[in-house]
């Protein structure tokens, strides 16, 4: 039967959407489902069900091209993205190959209404280990990468309940929320840890601030908003706060020079803190708005630490979950997903979005304690290094300000493997601050297993055959300078540990 004028043109539009590429299968096909949030979760409708600016992409050889297919903001297409590379495309030079893969993926910087896009970052490339990749042949080699276009690693929610194994450690991601992205992770501090933080903070409480918008409530006493109490504690005068530093860092795969201060907080009865959003919108912050780059220096999520059980209210709440409408007063604690404090536990949210936006379904508050005493910790990422004055990866590719870093930088991440090359016996893996004598659990390894974590060059790591540190250590391992990807083998007490760059 002959097709309509408008089937013909829905084939022709299909057709050049996939661009007009192989019609061969993917070879990432069967790698894409942890990555791709289904569409059925964005409840929403206000907004697209899209996660912005993340871009899952599968790129391969085939013959003499180069191939990719992509599913774009970070949803399954039925059909995605199909295009080959132009054969002009020289694999060694990063930024024409950057340049054309953006020019496929329809990668922009004016993503917002803030202006100055030459400060925002350029977009990032990983593999699925959290790797940051800077060259063609690093992407050839990982097959299967994901960009973001606001430059750092975000977690894919893919739906509500989803558990995701961390690698190497014995933390699972649990997601809380698509909209906003929130996260659990049950016993990712010890309660020694917790005790001690509860223990620096106690000397040095002070009434908690509150940094006002410039265009409202900027003469509104912080007490209408905020009553408890606070101490920021510096990790430098820490060694465990050091550890748990590299932790996080190891958990949102964004490098510890972008980490704030730990902000230790007590809430006692009847205390509380209004529904606000982290992150500093450059339309509200005028004033700072220099400080923050005109919006493109941001605070990108909020790692929140539970550092006590609470026997009644105290939750933290995100009113806009479940697709629920900004509330109307913002100290109400009736409606929205609420996490009740969990001693050891930490949550995690989204004050971003994947293309550097910021989310406004982050906002959340701090439910007023009904009952008993809360500690806890506010701990924020943000999307570009603390000082000002360190370079960032890719900068100047995109067009970015010469004054805003080098495409050289100054904390360059190792991705480091351990592999028990034993066939019988559990190896267990051990993170050391060379500053102090404390090790940090890793998680274990399984016989004839492997895992991948994100080092820096000086980081030392021991191998122990048991799960706490007086067990007995079979290796250590100090990561190298300049080896971008090293190999730790070990076999039992009597191998000695080698590495290799792959």
């Amino acid at each position: 039967m002959p097709c309509s004028l408008l089937e013909l043109l829905f084939l022709l539009a299909t057709f050049a959407w996939a661009g007009g590429s192989s019609a061969a299968s993917s070879p990432c096909k069967d790698r894409y489902a942890p990555w791709l949030t289904k569409r059925a979760e964005f409840v929403r409708k206000d907004e697209a069900p899209v996660l912005e600016g993340l871009h899952l992409v599968c790129v391969w050889r085939s013959g003499d091209s180069i191939e990719l297919e992509a599913h774009r903001n970070g949803v399954e297409h039925e059909q995605p993205l199909r295009e080959a590379l132009p054969t002009s495309t020289d694999l060694e030079d990063w930024a024409g190959f950057r340049k054309a893969l953006g020019k496929i993926l329809q990668i922009r910087k004016e993503t917002n209404k803030w202006g100055n896009f030459h400060l925002k970052q350029p977009f990032g490339i990983f593999a699925e280990s959290g790797q940051r990749l800077a060259s063609a042949g690093e992407m050839l080699e990982a097959g299967l990468v994901l960009i973001f276009e606001g430059g750092q690693w975000f977690w894919p929610p893919v739906e509500l309940g989803f558990v995701r194994q961390l690698a190497g450690t014995p933390y699972e991601l649990e997601t809380m929320s698509v909209q906003p992205v929130v996260f659990r992770v049950r016993g990712f501090l010890q309660i020694d840890e917790c005790d001690k933080i509860i223990m620096l903070g106690s000397d040095s409480m002070v009434e908690s601030p509150v940094t006002p918008m410039d265009t409202a409530h900027k003469d509104t006493p912080t007490k209408q908003f905020r009553t408890s109490t606070q101490a920021r504690l510096e990790s430098s005068k820490s060694s465990m706060l050091q550890s748990i530093d590299y932790r996080i860092s190891n958990l949102t795969r964004v490098p510890v020079s972008h980490n704030e201060e730990v902000q230790v907080l007590r809430y006692n009865k009847g205390q509380f803190y209004q529904a606000h959003s982290d992150n500093f919108d450059p339309q509200y912050y005028i004033e700072t708005a220099d400080f923050i780059d005109k919006g493109h220096r941001n605070r990108l999520l909020t790692v929140f630490w539970y550092l006590s059980n609470v026997s009644a209210g105290g939750e933290t709440i995100f009113p806009r979950a479940y697709g629920l409408p900004t509330p109307q007063s913002m100290a109400s604690c009736e409606k929205g997903l609420k996490v009740r404090p969990e001693v050891g536990t930490v949550i995690f949210w989204y004050s971003l979005r994947p293309n550097g936006n910021s989310d406004p379904n982050g906002l959340h508050a701090a439910c007023p304690v009904e009952e008993g005493q809360k500690w806890s910790a506010n701990y924020w990422v943000w999307n570009k290094p603390r000082s000002g004055n360190e370079p960032m990866p890719d900068w100047g590719l995109d067009g970015e300000a010469e004054s805003g870093g080098t495409a050289d930088p100054v904390e360059v991440q190792i991705h480091a493997t351990f592999k028990n090359s034993n066939s019988a016996n559990k190896i267990y893996l051990f993170w050391k601050n060379p500053a102090s004598v404390d090790e940090v659990p890793m998680g274990e390894i399984p016989p004839s297993s492997s895992v991948g974590m994100n080092t820096y060059s000086g980081h030392v790591w021991h191998i122990r055959t048991g799960p706490d540190q007086s067990s007995e250590l079979v290796a250590e391992k100090v990561i190298e300078k300049g080896k971008l990807k090293q190999v730790f083998s070990v076999g039992d007490s009597r191998s000695k540990p080698h590495d290799e760059e792959l």
